[in-house]
């Protein structure tokens, strides 16, 4: 079973972001069962930096080369470049 939640729900109709959900619904069904749906950077910079570089994101198909490189650390604001750290051979 996989779950699918809309980037609406935790962070674009609302003044703060929903962390709290956004961990429940992780810690209750377990990151590689659920899939978050990330809209812009600021928003898959923050469930990368909050649940790490293999956390499924769904992206608009533009942002997929700026989301991977993200996650290999070689792109991102200053708070993440170069601090994603991947343990993959």
């Amino acid at each position: 079973m996989v779950c699918f939640t809309q980037n609406s729900v935790v962070s674009r109709q609302h003044k703060t972001w929903r962390a709290d959900l956004i961990a429940r619904v992780a810690d209750d069904l377990g990151l590689e069962r659920v899939m978050f749906e990330a809209a812009d950077p600021a928003v898959f910079t923050w469930y990368v930096k909050n649940y790490g570089p293999d956390v499924n994101l769904f992206v608009d198909h533009s942002q997929i080369v700026q989301l991977e490189c993200l996650r290999s650390g070689i792109w991102g604001t200053k708070d993440v470049r170069g601090r994603v750290k991947t343990f993959k051979e």
